[in-house]
């Protein structure tokens, strides 16, 4: 009987541990994952090109379902070489049990080398379709797959609005 106690006394600590994801003081490493395949043309001439990004990530709640946080993301395509240092800010919001939307807010800079030549990198992003799936307390499945953003690369300015076109699967782990 005494043992059966002693368990469920810790079985119960463990659980109010682990049942407060996405509080206040609550940490995370991670990181995420794109590729993208895209093409465009222009004057009858048409091109194809793809990318592959890894980013590893860190963030810590600020608040009850607020994060900051930031990532170092290296991208390599074709043409180009990019390292990027981007922090970030991220809502949580309940949808169901386990399923969370978190739109985020991302500026980032870095350099890159672009078919030879290296150029300064400033972006900033809204990521609007971003959900997170969490199994478990202490991990979870993220993907974002809808974003608006704004690039300036070596004075040459874009904005782009992206749906499907480079989405990314994201690995926390929550401690």
């Amino acid at each position: 009987m005494k043992n059966t106690i002693i368990l469920l006394v810790a079985m119960a600590a463990l659980f109010v541990s682990t049942s407060n994801a996405q509080d206040k003081g609550d940490k995370y490493l991670g990181g995420n994952l794109k590729f993208a395949v895209s093409s465009s043309g222009s004057n009858g001439y048409m091109s194809t090109g793809s990318y592959f990004s890894i980013a590893p990530e860190f963030g810590y709640f600020i608040a009850d379902r607020v994060k900051v946080g930031g990532e170092i993301s290296y991208e390599v395509s074709s043409n180009a070489h990019v390292i990027a240092l981007t922090p970030n800010i991220v809502y949580y919001q309940p949808i169901i049990d386990k399923l969370y939307y978190t739109p985020q807010l991302n500026i980032g800079g870095g350099v890159g080398i672009y078919s030879g030549y290296v150029a300064g990198i400033f972006t900033l992003s809204l990521n609007l379709a971003s959900f997170e799936y969490k199994p478990t307390e202490k991990f979870g499945i993220s993907t974002s797959f809808v974003s608006l953003s704004y690039s300036l690369i070596d004075k040459t300015n874009s904005i782009n609005f992206n749906a499907l076109y480079s989405p990314s699967i994201g690995f926390h782990y929550y401690f």
